[in-house]
C-alpha cells in the first residue's frame, strides 16, 4: 500500500515538472503565453505554500494547546476556548482577514502588515478546527491510558505529554490531511487583503491576456498536484504510524 502511494507521489511531482518544462519550451501551444508569467506563477505558488504550511502547523500547535485547555483547564478556560472556536468556525475567513487588517489596528492604533495578517488568521482559523480533531483523538485513548499512567506513578501532565498526545497525534493524521486540503484552497481569500497568491496570479494573467480557460486550467493543475502530493504523503505516514485497533480508513 505505502509503496503504491510513494510511486503515485513521485509520478505527480514528475508530472508537475514536465508540465512546467513543456510550457516553458512551448510544447503546449495553448499554454505558450504563460511562459512570460512563470516567475509570477512561481511567486504565487510559493506564497500559497507558505501560508498553508504556516497555517497548518501553527494551527496544529495552537489547536493541541486548546484541546488540552478545554479538557483540563476548568470551566472558565473551557468557555473561553469554546467562544474562540465558535468565532473562527462560524465566520467567513474573509471577514476574519478584514478584522485583523482593519479593525484591530484601528482599535489599538497599530500597523499590521497584510502578510502577517494572512499567516496569523490562517493559523488561528485552522487551530479552531484542529482543536476538535485533537480533542476527539485524545478522548479516544484518554481513560485507559490515564488510569494506566496513574497506576505506575506518573503525573497527569506527564501522561498527557508522553502517553496520550503521541497516540492522539497519530490518530488525527487523516483529519489533518483533510484540514490541509481545505486550508490550501482557502488561501485564495488572501487576495482580498492585497496578497498575490496562486489564484490572484491567475486573475492577473487573465486580466492581461483574456485567456480565461487556459489560465485557470493551468492554475487548477498546480493546486491539484500540490494538494494530491501532500495528502498522499500523509496517507503513507498514517499507514506506517497508525495504532492497531484504532484505525481510520484513508
Amino acid at each position: 500500500m505505502s509503496r503504491k502511494l510513494t510511486v503515485a507521489i513521485v509520478a505527480l511531482l514528475i508530472s508537475l515538472m514536465l508540465l512546467l518544462l513543456a510550457v516553458y519550451y512551448g510544447k503546449f501551444s495553448m499554454f505558450g503565453y504563460i511562459v512570460k508569467y512563470l516567475p509570477l506563477v512561481l511567486d504565487g505558488l510559493i506564497l500559497t505554500i507558505e501560508v498553508t504550511l504556516f497555517g497548518i502547523f501553527g494551527g496544529l500547535a495552537l489547536g493541541t494547546l486548546l484541546a488540552i485547555g478545554d479538557m483540563y483547564g476548568g470551566k472558565a478556560i473551557s468557555t473561553a476556548i469554546r467562544l474562540y472556536v465558535e468565532f473562527f468556525r462560524g465566520s467567513p475567513i474573509i471577514i476574519q482577514l478584514f478584522i485583523f487588517l482593519y479593525v484591530i489596528p484601528t482599535l489599538f492604533h497599530i500597523l499590521i502588515e497584510p502578510l502577517t495578517v494572512g499567516f496569523a488568521v490562517f493559523a488561528l482559523n485552522s487551530a479552531a478546527y484542529q482543536k476538535g480533531y485533537v480533542k476527539g483523538a485524545m478522548e479516544a485513548v484518554f481513560e485507559d491510558q490515564m488510569t494506566a499512567g496513574l497506576s505506575v506513578g506518573m503525573s497527569k501532565p506527564q501522561i498527557i505529554l508522553y502517553v496520550i498526545l503521541p497516540q492522539a497525534l497519530r490518530i488525527v493524521i487523516p483529519a489533518w490531511s483533510n484540514e490541509f486540503c481545505s486550508l490550501t484552497k482557502s488561501t485564495a481569500a488572501v487576495l482580498v487583503i492585497g496578497l498575490r497568491d496562486l489564484t490572484a496570479v491567475g486573475m492577473t494573467i487573465v486580466g492581461q491576456t483574456w485567456r480565461i480557460l487556459e489560465t485557470y486550467v493551468f492554475i487548477a493543475v498546480l493546486y491539484f498536484v500540490w494538494i494530491t502530493a501532500v495528502t498522499k504523503i500523509a496517507d503513507v505516514v498514517y499507514e506506517r504510524k497508525k495504532i492497531p485497533g484504532i484505525e481510520i480508513s484513508v
